[in-house]
């Protein structure tokens, strides 16, 4: 009965029957790869959210461990408070990163990291009191902390990489059921379930590449699949995670959030770079004059952008210099960094000092720009009047074999600047080989 029924099929009946099978398959197959394809999305969701933002954490608690290493190596040499207060505030952001990373660390053992540090910040303790904390202790109590975070970041690793295989698996039997349903079709429809297919094929594979370009770094990947169903938005998600990839690496830089030029870490490996490289270099050290007494009249706002405006100034000022190995860098506050060709730290200290005392007087009153000073307090409570922001560059020729490290320079053109601010206005001075000073 129902295969007579069949015959008496027409033409379009059968064709119709035979679209509503290749519909049934069809359907069969998309579903399921979209499922295949919503589970993959929320892995990679799961990757974004929480790995990710882990293994950065990661990295700044190792940053912040080793900023604290330097402090007390410091303060222990120079005795200096500011240094105390780098130290202090490098500890506070390692204790804010690994409360984080506990929030968030996908399964990662933190136990002997948060009992290495607690351990190693007691030790720092005892030493900031005044007692005596000898440097081979503190030297393994900041390996067994750099041990652990280094344990971590594996952890974290192999998670990642556990993760991303479980996805990649997903996705080889997603691609897998999909393209055996949709074959089941072909008999009725060769042409749609080939096209079907190859859509399907085109774009996963398109996503397979994007994984891997991104896991290599190439974070401007675009692997051009449209908008419009769950592959372009799993495409859109990965754009957006490149995307959120590249600004944490520009993160994790320790540029300047006023000025935006580099700060101590980037200027320390500049200097280290050169030292390694045996080149000659000047290393100019620069401060504001009388910086102090303009932000206590016209406020932290227009002293900010002083600072700004300056940073902007020694930029373009050594760019026009044309040297390509140049570097310029904010120590923070009023000071900055220039490290040029010492053939050019003449023409560095010229060229900056003309551009910033062109620039300074806008920032004042009238009154003020035309009396040339103003009124204020000094540091120990007495009224004195002070001259207009004025600058001062200590720059250090650094000839290879001079200086063994960055530390040493830095302290050698601190001695310096010292002795240029004693003159008034913007000066320089140029300390070259055998202790010849150009001034």
């Amino acid at each position: 009965m129902l295969r007579s029924g069949i015959m008496r099929l027409t033409l379009v009946q059968k064709l119709i029957a035979s679209f509503f099978l290749i519909g049934f398959f069809l359907i069969i197959a998309v579903v399921y790869a979209i499922m295949g394809l919503g589970t993959m999305h929320r892995m990679v969701g799961d990757i974004a959210r929480n790995d990710l933002p882990a293994a950065t954490a990661a990295l700044t608690l190792r940053d912040a461990m080793q900023a604290q290493q330097r402090a007390v190596g410091r303060l222990q040499i120079f005795k200096q408070s500011e240094f105390k207060e780098l130290y202090n505030r490098q500890s506070e952001i390692f204790q804010q990163t690994l409360q984080q990373l506990l929030q968030q660390s996908g399964g990662a053992d933190l136990g002997e990291l948060s009992q290495s540090f607690t351990a190693y910040s007691t030790l720092v303790e005892r030493m900031l009191r005044g007692i005596v904390v000898s440097d081979e202790v503190l030297k393994r109590a900041a390996e067994r902390v750099e041990k652990a975070i280094e344990t971590v970041r594996a952890e974290q690793k192999r998670i990642l990489e556990d993760k991303l295989a479980a996805a990649r698996e997903r996705e080889a039997k997603t691609s897998a059921w999909a393209l055996s349903l949709a074959l089941s079709g072909v008999t009725l429809a060769l042409l749609v379930a080939t096209l079907l297919v190859y859509s399907f094929s085109t774009s996963i594979n398109k996503l397979q590449k994007a994984t891997h370009r991104i896991a290599a770094g190439d974070f401007d990947h675009d692997p051009h699949i449209p908008p419009g169903d769950e592959i372009g938005s799993l495409s859109r998600d990965f754009m957006q995670m490149a995307v959120r990839l590249k600004e944490l690496e520009q993160i994790s830089l320790d540029a300047s959030p006023l000025t935006r030029l580099p700060g101590n870490i980037a200027i320390e490996r500049s200097i280290n770079r050169r030292l390694r490289e045996k080149t000659s270099f000047a290393m100019c050290y620069l401060d504001l004059d009388n910086f102090k007494s303009y932000n206590d009249r016209y406020g932290y706002i227009k002293a900010s952008e002083i600072l700004k405006e300056t940073g902007e100034v020694i930029y373009e000022a050594v760019k026009r210099l044309n040297d390509p190995d140049a570097f310029v860098g904010h120590i923070g506050g009023d000071d900055f960094v220039v490290i040029i060709d010492a053939r050019l730290a003449k023409a560095a200290c010229q060229e900056i000092i003309a551009c910033f005392d062109a620039m300074i007087p806008a920032y004042y009153s009238v009154e003020d720009r035309a009396a040339g000073a103003i009124e204020g307090i000094d540091r120990y409570g007495v009224p004195r009047i002070f001259p207009l922001i004025s600058m001062s560059i200590a720059a250090l020729t650094c000839q290879p074999g001079s200086y063994a490290t960055a530390a040493e320079i830095a302290t050698a053109a601190a001695e310096v600047k010292d002795r240029v601010k004693e003159a008034s206005g913007s000066n320089y001075i140029i300390v070259r080989e055998a202790g010849v000073i150009e001034a």
